[in-house]
């Protein structure tokens, strides 16, 4: 039996090794090979072949494995997150959040301030149509370890209910997180312009674009404002950038046309 155990011991870590090594194929190879010695029923191997299939793009068959091993090991709240991350993924939002309240319960004190559970219980809340909810998990989220996914959906959640005061306090905390986030300034730059406050959309958007040259939304955002203030050059240098990241972008094309308007170029608009 010790013997046995060591094996175990030593094949999983070979299995570890080459997963976080990305060498699936590999991988897979090892655990297909262990799974039929011990009839399927091997814990460690079902886990780690579901989140490469996850990967892969095999939702379905990652929620079986991922069930496959929840079974063999009820109490291990990783099996049941991952299986209620695969059923969240295939859409099934009402039982991945009775399954992430499963394991709230199953794992007691130890996993009540687990991050990722209340994050996922916030993602099928909005799912569901229960946004005061999905607040809340959101919250609680941040509370245990802030994520900039987490303050993304949270004001999101203010922005559906055009709260945008409510969701720009939420954007402005998470830059306190990270302060050089490019889509977070972006966003905040988006709803400044929402609230017709030009000039602080201006400073945001130009800072997004000093992180990310290249942000498409920001520049189609900054060159909106600029074109608004008659500078139509400038503008179209702005849009020729975006062009080369979103070439079918109707939005930019539409705006391009419209500064050919206002220079009366009216061939080439």
């Amino acid at each position: 039996q010790e013997f046995r155990s060591e094996q175990r011991q030593k094949r999983n870590y070979l299995i570890h090794l080459l997963y976080v090594r990305q060498e699936f194929d590999e991988c897979l190879e090892v655990i297909d090979d262990c799974l039929d010695k011990v009839k399927q029923l091997s814990e460690y191997p079902l886990y780690v072949k579901g989140l490469i299939r996850r990967q892969q793009g095999n939702i379905q068959e990652s929620l079986r494995l991922f069930q496959q091993a929840a079974c063999l090991n009820p109490l291990n709240v990783n099996n049941l997150k991952q299986v209620g991350r695969s059923l969240f993924l295939l859409g099934k939002h009402k039982a991945a959040l009775q399954v992430f309240e499963e394991a709230l319960r199953v794992g007691g004190g130890a996993y009540v301030d687990d991050w990722e559970i209340w994050h996922n219980k916030g993602l099928c809340l909005s799912y569901l149509k229960k946004p005061e909810e999905a607040k809340e998990s959101f919250l609680r989220a941040n509370s245990i370890q802030r994520h900039d996914c987490t303050f993304m959906q949270l004001g999101q959640l203010f922005t559906q209910q055009e709260d945008y005061k409510g969701a720009i306090e939420v954007y402005l905390e998470a830059l306190e997180f990270s302060p050089e986030n490019p889509e977070i300034l972006t966003t905040i730059g988006l709803l400044y312009l929402r609230l017709g406050e030009n000039f602080r959309a201006f400073d945001f958007l130009g800072n997004a674009l000093t992180h990310d040259p290249l942000s498409a939304k920001a520049i189609l955002a900054a060159g909106s404002i600029i074109q608004d203030h008659q500078d139509m050059d400038v503008a179209l240098i702005k849009y020729r950038v975006a062009a080369v990241q979103t070439p079918n972008s109707a939005q930019l094309w539409n705006n391009i046309g419209m500064c050919f308007f206002g220079k009366q170029r009216y061939v080439a608009a």
